[in-house]
């Protein structure tokens, strides 16, 4: 028989592994592009809806110009001159800067905003009342559908002046300022809630002499029960409302240290029909007698102690007991004699109550002051 040769197939070109992955490459990055442009216009169509929603329910949000941006893994949005207006007239007036806005393609549901300041505060006349400084400011917001679940600012270098016809006058100040606001965990048939933050470290109000000695430091968490939501209201009316609610103020727990004074408590505040505070603050504190001096509470407890003395004991003296320590001493001695021996960090401490009745203030029995009314 004759042998015939064995034919084999031609081999494929080599090429096509190499063409192919760059193919695929430049189809993906395409449908990439689309997909960016594509929610990029998504994205002004919602803010110019979200704006006309505003202006709808009072507040008028503008910039001086808008551009969108970001490519390719976020979509930013550059607002010059952010101010928002209200329509009524006890609101002040609010513009910044710039504001930088931006969500990511892989996480839709968080926003993180960078703002640049000063922030100008001005009356419905066009005067300017107050300006906010900052080094840097940053907010977020998670779950943009309204309302979000959970709002966040956290500020460096914070500064808050009064303008007058003169020079600004310094309010308040801090190194750091956190607040964060979240929904509360409910049963649907539940009335709204909200988990609240605060952290403040190196804080001075200049305008309060018991705050302006020393900086002052808390970080407090509470949740805020009777409030529906959280839109801008003048204060009187949003407090009114608040207490017409049956709403009240449960701090779960508190830190606040200024110098040598640490105090930590919790507790429940509530507001009477007639505007003023109600309610009591479990407090446990050491450094007492720098306390009550800052306070200015010095003269008035320690007037009520020796008057207590004296039921008892007639003729006992007990600042001159006490000797150099004076009012202080005998001022943080009564009020101890109030509460019960504690430990807090390390070192000797008290634990009393402070009550808010109506208005009047309360450590344990002793009346140390009168609050007036808040609306």
């Amino acid at each position: 028989m004759r042998d015939v040769p064995y034919s084999y197939p031609p081999a494929r070109p080599r090429r096509l592994w190499l063409i192919l992955p760059v193919v695929t490459l430049v189809v993906l990055a395409l449908a990439w592009c689309g997909l960016w442009y594509f929610a990029a216009g998504q994205a002004e169509s919602e803010i110019a809806a979200w704006r006309e929603g505003e202006a709808q329910r009072g507040r008028v949000i503008t910039c001086a110009s808008q551009e969108i941006g970001g490519f390719p893994f976020r979509i930013e949005v550059s607002c010059a001159e952010p101010s928002v207006a209200f329509r009524d007239p006890q609101l002040p007036a609010l513009k910044a800067k710039n504001a930088l806005a931006a969500v990511q393609i892989y996480q839709p549901n968080l926003l993180i905003a960078e703002i640049s300041g000063p922030l100008a505060v001005t009356q419905a006349s066009g005067t300017a009342i107050a300006s906010i400084g900052w080094r840097d400011a940053q907010v977020s917001v998670r779950g943009l559908m309204p309302p979000p679940e959970r709002v966040s600012a956290v500020f460096d270098k914070i500064t808050a002046d009064r303008l007058d016809a003169g020079a600004p006058e310094r309010l308040a100040a801090a190194e750091h300022l956190e607040l964060h606001v979240r929904q509360a965990p409910r049963l649907p048939a539940d009335p709204p809630a909200f988990d609240l933050g605060l952290r403040l470290s190196g804080a001075t109000v200049p305008q309060v002499p018991q705050l302006a000695s020393a900086p002052l430091n808390a970080d407090i968490s509470a949740v805020l029960r009777g409030v529906d939501d959280l839109s801008p209201k003048p204060l009187a009316q949003r407090l009114r409302e608040f207490q017409a609610a049956g709403g009240r103020l449960d701090i779960r727990q508190a830190r606040v240290s200024q110098g040598e004074v640490v105090a930590v408590g919790q507790g429940t505040l509530r507001l009477t029909a007639a505007g003023r505070l109600d309610g009591e603050l479990n407090l446990t504190v050491a450094g007492l007698d720098q306390l009550v001096t800052a306070l200015g509470l010095d003269q008035a407890v320690a007037r009520q102690t020796q008057g207590a003395a004296n039921r008892l004991a007639p003729g006992l003296n007990l600042e001159k007991l006490l000797g150099s320590r004076g009012n202080a001493a005998l001022a943080a001695a009564g009020v101890a004699m109030l509460g019960r021996p504690a430990e807090l960090e390390g070192r000797k401490a008290v634990t009393l109550p402070l009550r808010f009745a109506d208005g009047q203030v309360f450590f344990g029995p002793l009346m140390v002051g009168q609050m007036q009314p808040l609306f």
